[in-house]
């Protein structure tokens, strides 16, 4: 590295050896002098001393106009120069050089000398460039927001022909660590607690209690989750769920009587069974008077589906938390139904529900969260609504079913 220096050592180490000799033609006009003739030509001795004046002069003015103006902030200057200013441009319109985070000896992904073969080192700037002759690495980790480059290998760069923007834009924008191949899928379970209910008033059960309050019974999915990725936006995924759902009809009469033949106003297989509303008639004479008994309650539906979403999943931010929306369809079959009478900690069979279709579907719409825990390893959570199609034969009394659900899991890549 240079150093500055105090003007007057330079000319003193630099002139201290010089010595001058006179010519002969120096004595001989010396003498003829010292002997009282004149000589014209001793005017032009003057002027050729003169000029070797001049020159020193111009030589001296010009070393320390070299000196001052030498970048020596120990190694880690901004090049000052109209060369500098130009590069300090355009980096200033580069769109987002990457930061490279992984250790200097290991960063062979870099920008390379096309000379010499050899890294050069870039860093995310702001609006500088950085030379240095010191090894890169000493420094590297302790600048931020400039480009840091080998002073020499950038200088060897330095083509005439070409732009400092063309220069620029030849390095690399985005350096990843490299962790193999691409890894497009992943699977994981998934589990959720459900809330199912109707968009409108209506009983599947019986058009008689269709104003009679509704709420959601303790309810749950459990399954697997697939998911593909298609690119760097679009997912696929599907997999299969049990899905258990549950619901209660509120202050429910039930009138259960014990023969085969009595007439029933209940859609299920069981016969003898009247359902009414709390508060009103009990429909004498409908059933055998002679076997019946009473009971008033809730009245409480199970049911049961495999259910096998296929789903689209489109990205809107990929950070350390990923955020998606959601949206597709699921094909649900039915597996199990049941309906029963719940009244004092008593619960009472009524059969299964006989107009549930064994096919129906569902409609789905949800946002996804990613929680990134390591390159193999994410957690899930999606929050999901599903509108069910299809799900009743007949006599829904307007039941228009739905169930949401927030579904999460720990997902694997590979």
């Amino acid at each position: 590295m240079l150093e500055r220096k105090n003007i007057d050592r330079v000319f003193q180490e630099n002139l201290k050896d010089l010595e001058i000799y006179p010519n002969k033609r120096v004595w001989t006009h010396i003498e003829q002098r010292l002997n009282g003739q004149t000589s014209r030509a001793s005017m032009a001795l003057w002027k050729k001393l003169g000029g070797v004046a001049a020159m020193l002069a111009v030589v001296a003015t010009a070393g320390i106009f070299y000196f001052n103006n030498q970048d020596l902030d120990t190694g880690n200057s901004v090049l000052e120069n109209s060369e500098s200013a130009r590069i300090d441009q355009s980096v200033e319109q580069q769109p987002d050089p990457v930061v490279v985070k992984q250790p200097i000896e290991l960063a062979t992904t870099h920008e390379k000398s096309r000379k010499t073969g050899k890294t050069i080192f870039v860093k995310k700037p702001v609006n500088k460039v950085i030379v240095t002759d010191n090894d890169i690495a000493t420094i590297y980790s302790t600048i931020e927001n400039k480009y840091v480059v080998d002073k020499n290998l950038f200088i060897e760069e330095l083509d005439p022909a070409t732009s400092i923007t063309a220069r620029m834009e030849s390095i690399p924008e985005k350096i990843k660590p490299d962790n193999g191949p691409d890894k497009k899928w992943s699977v994981g379970p998934t589990v959720a607690p459900i809330f199912y209910n109707s968009l409108q008033n209506g009983s599947p059960l019986n058009e008689s209690l269709s104003d009679n309050a509704k709420t959601s019974d303790n309810a749950l999915s459990i399954g697997v989750k697939v998911n593909y990725q298609l690119s760097n936006k679009f997912f696929i995924q599907s997999g299969v769920n049990k899905v258990e759902l549950a619901y209660n009809t509120k202050n429910v009469n039930a009138l259960i009587s014990s023969s085969k033949t009595a007439l029933s106003n209940i859609n299920t297989d069981k016969a003898g069974v009247i359902l009414t509303p709390v508060g009103t008639g009990r429909g004498k004479g409908s059933v055998n008077e002679l076997n019946k008994s009473s009971l008033s309650g809730d009245l409480n539906q199970s049911i049961e589906y495999f259910e096998l979403p296929i789903e689209m999943k489109y990205n809107l931010y990929d950070k350390r938390i990923g955020l998606n929306v959601v949206g597709g369809f699921s094909t649900l079959i039915l597996s199990d139904n049941s309906v029963s009478m719940v009244s004092q900690n008593n619960v009472t069979d009524l059969g299964d529900a006989n107009n549930l279709n064994n096919f129906n579907f569902s409609g789905n719409l949800g946002v996804d969260l990613d929680y990134k825990i390591s390159n193999s390893w994410y957690l899930n959570v999606a929050p999901m609504f599903k509108y069910q199609f299809n799900t009743y034969s007949d006599n829904a009394g307007n039941f228009r079913p739905y169930y949401f659900g927030l579904y999460s899991g720990l997902n694997y890549k590979f």
